[in-house]
């Protein structure tokens, strides 16, 4: 059931359909709870919003992410299984996932090996190609935005703040400030024009963290950070692997334009490196 805005399902629907199990995840967005279908006993994460007190703009973002995501069908995004309204709440249902990468990385000690980041490297990259293809900018992509499903993929999530930059396959080119500052490129936080390559920066930054244990750049200070991510030389471990530091520094470049284009990234040594990458971009052109 997709509902569209202004038509709201019967209060007895969620009663009908699904059983709540537990509390999953809180914040400001809502309440994440694990939940079963009872006609097929499948398990889901069933995120609950609440109407009440949001601005009509920040319910109408809602119901964006939940267009695009009706469009869009990849094994390494999550999938959205439904979502509905009722006149007090909106009920996204997705698969349910593990955890997420920022749990992964603690669980593990908060570091990586260089094959499992190669590995989420690739699946992340096919993600953003998908969405790429489609004209999609993620806009915020980070740890806790890709979660690791049960059948052991990566899932990039959470497309609230998801921009469709064209309807003609021409790149548009956008000013909004959106995304998590730690993650974000330099020419977003300039407030400069900017295109699917800020997808590519937050996906080193991304990388870089998996693999040390740390965002290339940190500081308490929302304007320092800022400060060092467009001026401050990235910091690099003794003993990075060559392939993965030059992929890493290949897509941290300040300038948007010195990051590769996907012609050049699908063909990077360090993907090329898995088995499978072959396979993950069998028959794409972008």
């Amino acid at each position: 059931m997709y509902s569209a805005p202004g038509e709201f399902a019967d209060e007895s629907y969620l009663k009908e359909k699904y059983i709540l199990l537990q509390l999953i995840g809180e914040g400001q967005y809502g309440k994440v709870h694990k939940a079963v279908r009872r006609s097929n006993g499948i398990v889901v994460a069933m995120k609950i919003i609440s109407k009440l007190g949001r601005q009509r703009v920040e319910i109408e973002t809602y119901r964006e992410e939940m267009r695009l995501l009706t469009q869009l069908s990849h094994v390494n995004i999550i999938q959205l299984i439904e979502y509905f309204e009722t006149t007090t709440d909106i009920y996204i249902v997705l698969e349910h996932c593990k955890c997420d990468l920022s749990v992964h990385l603690k669980r593990r000690g908060g570091y990586l090996p260089m094959e499992e980041v190669r590995v989420i490297g690739l699946q992340l990259v096919t993600a953003l190609f998908y969405l790429h293809k489609l004209g999609v900018v993620h806009h915020d992509v980070k740890l806790p935005n890709a979660l690791i499903g049960f059948d052991g993929r990566i899932k990039l999530c959470d497309m609230g703040l998801a921009t469709q930059l064209t309807r003609d396959g021409k790149p548009l080119y956008i000013q909004t400030l959106k995304g998590t500052p730690l993650y974000m490129a330099p020419e977003m936080l300039r407030r400069a024009r900017y295109t699917y390559k800020a997808d590519l920066w937050s996906l080193g930054v991304v990388l870089y963290e998996l693999y040390v244990g740390r965002t290339p750049f940190r500081t308490t200070s929302l304007a320092d950070l800022k400060h060092n991510i467009m001026e401050e030389d990235i910091v690099w471990p003794k003993h990075i692997p060559v392939q993965l530091k030059m992929f890493l520094n290949e897509l941290l470049q300040r300038d948007p334009a010195d990051r590769p284009r996907w012609q050049q990234l699908k063909r990077h040594p360090f993907l090329l490196s898995t088995e499978t990458e072959a396979e993950a971009f069998a028959g794409e052109t972008l």
